[in-house]
């Protein structure tokens, strides 16, 4: 059932990816028509939390989704505002086999924005220039005194996180698409899988290390890890070389038939379910 509302509500100061996302989300789904404020006084908070016709988002310390209250501060179990407004306007948003990818990408928002899964820890260990998804958006934060700056940023954020969320949609539908497919896949003799489409998700099955597959020019091999294994740099010798990556993690050549062919001579890979895999 949609959701009826007429008015808006999330905190005021600083804001994170959970309340930008919240709002991006709210708006690709369709709902642009409501009065929008950004506000932590008592009086508005309470009276958003009374109506059943004002959403309140990452504030006000209620989560009831039929009064259209989404906060999550008061309960540690729960996920970010990101979070749980995607799950109650989620088939509004996209198909259901393609939820479970998406669902991938915002469990991601959520981690961060409640500090789950040692996600800072693991931030940690990352380069220092490194920037996720609620790295960039925190940074349209400005000074959260000037209560006018921040308003106009919050906005200029979810303007970036719509585009964001609409490519995370498209991607997981393209995913939806390649797991229906997956199966229809040809398995050569050396475990090499040859694919008539494009894949976008034959790495996290981990059925095997080298795959071939169209491109726009032309037919590219690609490994699953370079630090298992590499295209050679024979395959410039082979018929229909087209470019090899320094790194070896892929090489085009011109024609299915000729790239089939050269995958042939890769080594055999078991599955890496197996743990039989040797790293280089």
């Amino acid at each position: 059932m949609k959701l009826k509302f007429n008015r808006l509500i999330t905190h005021d100061t600083t804001f994170h990816a959970d309340d930008v996302i919240a709002v991006a989300l709210l708006n690709v789904a369709g709902y642009k028509e409501y009065a929008f404020a950004r506000t932590r006084d008592k009086d508005a908070v309470e009276e958003a939390l009374r109506s059943p016709e004002i959403l309140i988002l990452d504030t006000g310390m209620v989560y009831d989704p039929v009064m259209l209250n989404f906060d999550h501060h008061q309960d540690k179990s729960l996920m970010s505002a990101a979070g749980l407004i995607y799950e109650e306007i989620k088939d509004e948003l996209l198909p259901a086999d393609a939820q479970f990818y998406f669902a991938q990408w915002i469990s991601s928002i959520d981690a961060i924005d409640t500090n789950r899964d040692h996600i800072y820890h693991l931030w940690d260990q990352l380069p220092s220039g490194f920037r996720h998804t609620s790295s960039i958006l925190g940074g349209f934060n400005r000074d959260p005194t000037n209560a006018e700056e921040q308003d106009q940023q919050f906005a200029k954020a979810v303007e970036a996180a719509i585009s964001i969320v609409r490519n995370e949609i498209y991607s997981a539908i393209k995913k939806a698409e390649s797991e229906r497919h997956y199966t229809e896949r040809t398995i050569l003799e050396n475990n090499v899988a040859v694919f008539d489409e494009y894949s976008t998700v034959w790495k996290e099955h981990r059925d095997h290390v080298f795959v071939v597959m169209p491109h726009a020019n032309g037919w590219q091999i690609q490994t699953i890890d370079t630090a298992i294994d590499v295209i050679p740099e024979s395959v410039a010798l082979a018929p229909g070389f087209s470019f090899r990556h320094i790194s070896g993690f892929m090489a085009t050549l011109r024609t299915r038939l000729e790239a089939i062919t050269f995958a042939a001579t890769l080594p055999h890979h078991p599955s890496l379910h197996k743990n039989e895999l040797v790293y280089r």
